[in-house]
């Protein structure tokens, strides 16, 4: 059985909620919250409320479970707006699609230009594939050894 919604709507929602939490954290319902908001590859004709009854609920799980696993960048965040800075791109390597093994965030002030900002997300993407290239890793087995690999 297919889903009206992506994994991508899923991903887009909790980001949008937890944004909403960090602008007005009593206000935030998980479900509550998202029933008006537009699925995003509906392109805006269907809302999350208009969602059958077991669609909609495992929908709102779903991003209830995206937004406890979310990594707390909070004072890394708050300390980049501190500073004034952007985030710029982000590099990723992994097993492919969505899991990533590493992941790496550029930020930058306002203003810097697109030629410096690509030079250095390409440096940095050499550096980091020349560091993998050395040790021999590729994207399947990139910092894991599965016989190793703890249970989550």
């Amino acid at each position: 059985m297919t889903t009206p919604y992506t994994d991508d709507d899923l991903r887009t929602e909790a980001a949008r909620q937890y944004a909403e939490v960090l602008r007005a954290p009593d206000r935030l319902e998980v479900g509550d919250e998202m029933r008006d908001q537009p699925v995003p590859s509906q392109n805006g004709s269907v809302r999350w409320g208009q969602l059958s009854c077991d669609d909609f609920h495992d929908a709102r799980n779903e991003v209830h479970e995206l937004l406890d696993s979310a990594v707390d960048m909070s004072a890394w965040s708050v300390n980049l707006g501190a500073r004034h800075l952007k985030t710029t791109t982000e590099l990723a390597w992994g097993r492919g699609g969505d899991a990533w093994d590493l992941a790496v965030q550029i930020a930058h002030r306002p203003g810097l230009s697109t030629e410096l900002r690509d030079a250095l997300t390409t440096a940095i993407r050499g550096a980091v594939n020349l560091v993998l290239d050395n040790r021999e890793l590729n994207d399947t087995h990139l910092l894991h050894d599965s016989s190793k690999e703890t249970a989550r």
